[in-house]
């Protein structure tokens, strides 16, 4: 009899879950999803890249043996940039020319660097400018303290032709 009971009470929660979440699935209205195009727009841009500090290897990174590996990382809209291989220190202008992938609407660019281990008591940052032809887009500085890594993400919008013709 108790075996029954058990049996009884066991169809009877899960019956009743499992009909209360049949009529949860059903009550949900089906949406169609549309596809979101990105619109990467054809102007021409250029970054420029100025530290406050000369950029060293990260000591406390993984060390593995990918030379390829620039200790300058910078992505647009999660896109590496590639930079040259060139000894960046204090106060010197790194300009990357032609940049490609920036979107209409959302973008973010992505900057790493490491200070030199001997500056771990001074505060770092890298100063980011996007240029279209010329004139500034995006004018940010990140900024780190007591010699941490200096890493972060500047968000802006940019409109598309039809947008500034308006």
């Amino acid at each position: 009899m108790r075996f029954f009971m058990v049996l009884v009470i066991w169809i009877v929660f899960i019956g009743g879950l499992r009909l209360y979440t049949w009529q949860r699935d059903a009550a949900i209205v089906k949406t169609v999803s549309t596809a979101y195009t990105e619109t990467v727009l054809e102007r021409v841009y250029s970054l420029e890249i100025t530290p406050t500090f000369s950029i060293a290897e990260d000591p406390f990174a993984l060390q593995t043996d990918d030379t390829s590996e620039s200790l300058l990382e910078i992505r647009l809209n999660g896109k590496k940039i590639n930079i040259p291989d060139e000894q960046m220190s204090r106060g010197t202008v790194l300009r990357i020319e032609k940049i490609s992938g920036v979107l209409a609407g959302f973008n973010e660019i992505y900057i790493k660097a490491s200070p030199p281990l001997t500056e771990n008591m001074l505060d770092h940052g890298i100063r980011i400018r996007l240029l279209e032809e010329g004139a500034v887009v995006v004018d940010d500085t990140v900024w780190n303290t007591h010699g941490s890594l200096v890493s972060s993400t500047i968000s802006f919008k940019m409109a598309s032709m039809e947008e500034k013709n308006h």
